[in-house]
């Protein structure tokens, strides 16, 4: 395969030189174009050197209050009263008399006497028999109450001695309720033992009212303390 050698003539060079020419004349005007169109520059804004001046606002107007407007009231009337009436006092007013009613005789009845019962015997109550009134009695003797055997071995060592007298109150069954010393021997120990063997070993026969009833009694006695030789 062989090429040929190709040679340009002379109108062809004169065509694309026109078309040169003519691209670059596009290319300036669009660039004037756009140059153009890109926008116009505002002149700067000149600096204000015065002096600025406040002037007042001219003052609001007062306002007056309203009055209410006056409403016109009719004059009040007083009314006089009324006179009494007076009525004429009647004269020669004709009176009926009075006319006999007839009367009821109103007969009451008058109970009849309500009869009395005779009087019977009267029973007069058999006295009641009396009783003279006894005291409480000890069944058993009083000596035997408290003997020298009942002497504590310290009362004998202190060689403790006295006389206690006592008051008891008998029951209605006999037996002691209650022992009181009323004169101490002085020791106190011959006055608890006093009272206690009394109360453990005294019996009564009980002591009887009017009736010969068996009622609480009392009965007074005294123990002599003393030391056997």
């Amino acid at each position: 395969m062989s090429y040929a050698n190709a040679t340009p003539d002379a109108g062809d060079r004169a065509k694309a030189a026109v078309s040169v020419i003519a691209i670059h004349a596009l290319l300036g005007a669009g660039l004037v174009t756009g140059l153009a169109v890109t926008g116009v520059i505002a002149p700067p804004t000149p600096e204000f050197t015065g002096t600025v001046v406040v002037e007042p606002l001219p003052p609001l107007p007062e306002e007056t209050p309203e009055t209410p407007p006056e409403t016109s009231q009719p004059p009040s009337t007083v009314t006089a009263p009324k006179p009494p009436i007076i009525f004429d006092k009647p004269t020669n007013i004709p009176v009926e008399p009075i006319r006999d009613l007839p009367t009821e005789t109103v007969r009451v009845p008058v109970p009849k006497p309500i009869p009395t019962a005779e009087p019977g015997p009267v029973i007069t109550p058999s006295p009641a028999p009396s009783f003279t009134p006894v005291g409480a009695v000890p069944r058993n003797g009083p000596a035997g109450w408290i003997t020298n055997d009942d002497y504590s071995n310290s009362d004998l060592r202190r060689e403790r001695e006295g006389t206690a007298r006592y008051r008891l109150v008998i029951g209605s069954n006999g037996r002691v309720n209650s022992c009181e010393i009323t004169q101490s021997t002085g020791h106190s120990s011959l006055d608890r033992a006093t009272c206690r063997l009394i109360q453990s070993r005294a019996r009564f026969d009980a002591a009887t009212d009017s009736s010969g009833a068996q009622v609480v009694g009392t009965y007074n006695g005294s123990v002599r303390w003393q030391i056997p030789e």
